[in-house]
C-alpha cells in the first residue's frame, strides 16, 4: 500500500534533487557535506510535510530550509572546539589538454584564489552569490531568506564587494611572496 508521504515526496521535492545537491555543493564546496546538507534538508521536509504541501513555490521553500540549514550548520562549527582543514584547495581540478602550461598554473592559480576568497566570506554573503550564481532573481531570493529587496540588493553589493576585497588581498599576499621570493 502506498505511502501518501512518499508520494508527497516523491512529488514534490525528487524533482529538485539535483539542484538542491547543486546548490549545497556551491556553499560547502565539498561533496560529502553537500549530500549531508541535502539529506538534512529532505529530513527536515519528510518531519514537517505539511510546509511544502502548503507552500506556494515548493522550489524557493526548500531553498529556504537549505539555507537555514546551511547557516545553523555554520553557526555549529563556529561554536565546535575542532578546527576543520580547508579542502577546497586540494580539490582543485586539474587542467590538461589544449591550454599551455603557463595558462594552466595562471587559471589554476585564479581558480584557487576565487574559491579561498569566497570561503572568507560570511554564510550569509555565500548563500546570497550562491543563489544568485544559480540564477534566482531578486524575488525569488526575497521568499527564500525573508529579506526585503532593499536589504537584499545591499547585501548582495557588500557580498561582491567583500568577494572583490578578498581577492585583492589574496592577489596582495602572492605578489608579496613573489617578491620576497626573489630576494633571497
Amino acid at each position: 500500500m502506498p505511502d501518501p508521504a512518499t508520494d508527497q515526496f516523491d512529488q514534490l521535492v525528487a524533482p529538485h534533487l539535483r539542484m538542491l545537491l547543486r546548490v549545497a555543493y556551491r556553499l560547502v564546496r565539498n561533496s560529502s557535506d553537500a549530500q549531508d546538507l541535502v539529506q538534512e534538508t529532505c529530513i527536515a521536509v519528510c518531519e514537517n510535510p505539511a510546509g511544502i504541501g502548503a507552500a506556494e513555490y515548493p522550489v524557493r521553500w526548500l531553498l529556504n530550509v537549505l539555507n537555514r540549514r546551511f547557516i545553523d550548520r555554520g553557526r555549529r562549527q563556529k561554536r565546535s572546539p575542532l578546527v576543520r582543514l580547508e579542502e577546497a584547495e586540494a580539490a582543485a581540478p586539474l587542467v590538461c589538454g589544449l591550454p599551455g602550461p603557463e595558462e594552466s598554473l595562471l587559471r589554476l592559480d585564479a581558480e584557487g584564489a576565487l574559491v579561498r576568497a569566497y570561503l572568507k566570506l560570511e554564510d550569509d554573503q555565500r548563500t546570497l552569490l550562491v543563489l544568485r550564481a544559480e540564477g534566482h532573481d531578486l524575488t525569488e531570493i526575497e521568499a527564500i531568506t525573508g529579506l526585503p529587496k532593499e536589504v537584499l540588493r545591499a547585501r548582495l553589493h557588500r557580498a561582491r564587494r567583500s568577494l572583490a576585497r578578498h581577492l585583492d588581498e589574496l592577489s596582495g599576499e602572492s605578489q608579496t611572496a613573489l617578491r620576497g621570493g626573489r630576494r633571497s
